[in-house]
């Protein structure tokens, strides 16, 4: 069963939530329930869960300064918000700091199915601790970044494994994670110390260094493979990276 740490300051609704077979037919389990973001925060600080579901407006913490303050420690947990009509506003602006969705008072089973039922995704691709690829694992240890302490890392780091021979850009990874461009550069800056783009750079040019020191592959063929648009830039890449260039490196010129 998936964790879910409800978040709902109306003693009633909760009652309601906590009654609804919608979570167990989807695999999810109420876990716990807090009565606002405060009482959140404290609670996933002793315990951990896999979901949370709050209402956006609570005393002392409500559920957007909370998103925000999860999205500031690189907690990626998804959360997902139950507003009002009249809320909307608020909405807008948790999907902005990369809630995964909201639904709309009164929350109807049906709605709450398929949400779920997404989320089940995500959440698998956040708990996949798959092995990472040797040129990534090399990156994280020269950064000295541990993905296992960080989830926001872990996903990250096995997105870019996964995609090392295509051109991602920093808009492309923020869509793909949930995040806007600009919350997704921040996040990553603050997380591994340099930028999305540094970061990617380097592990490709690590799988090409990889394949280089094979002795199978010349340039153009490693440039294709990795998706670069001419091995000029790649060539070009390369040589910012390591100081060398592909076929010095390959002719032992430099090791």
């Amino acid at each position: 069963m998936y964790q879910v740490l409800l978040v709902e300051d109306d003693t009633a609704l909760r009652f309601i939530y906590s009654k609804m077979k919608t979570w167990s037919e989807c695999g999810f389990a109420i876990a716990a329930e807090a009565t606002n973001g405060k009482h959140a925060l404290e609670m996933l600080e002793k315990q951990t869960f896999d979901l949370i579901f709050t209402d956006i407006r609570m005393p002392f913490i409500d559920g957007i300064e909370m998103l925000r303050k999860l999205n500031d420690i690189g907690n990626t947990i998804p959360v997902v918000f139950a507003s009002s009509y009249d809320e909307f506003e608020y909405a807008r602006q948790g999907l902005i700091l990369g809630a995964f969705d909201y639904l709309l008072k009164p929350v109807e089973q049906k709605k709450l199915a398929e949400v779920l039922n997404r989320a089940k995704i995500r959440i698998d691709e956040l708990n996949n601790k798959s092995k990472l690829q040797p040129a990534v694992e090399k990156i994280l240890n020269e950064l000295k970044i541990s993905p296992d302490e960080n989830k926001f890392v872990n996903q990250v780091s096995l997105y870019c494994s996964e995609n090392y021979d295509k051109i991602i850009t920093v808009d492309d990874a923020a869509e793909a994670h949930g995040y806007s461009k600009d919350y997704f550069s921040k996040l990553f800056k603050q997380n591994f110390s340099i930028t999305f783009h540094e970061f990617y750079s380097r592990i490709k040019i690590a799988y090409a260094v990889e394949l280089l020191t094979t002795g199978n592959y010349k340039a153009y063929e490693i440039s294709d493979i990795l998706g670069y648009s001419s091995v000029d830039y790649f060539t070009k890449v390369f040589k910012e990276i390591t100081g060398t260039t592909p076929s010095k490196f390959k002719s032992g010129e430099i090791k």
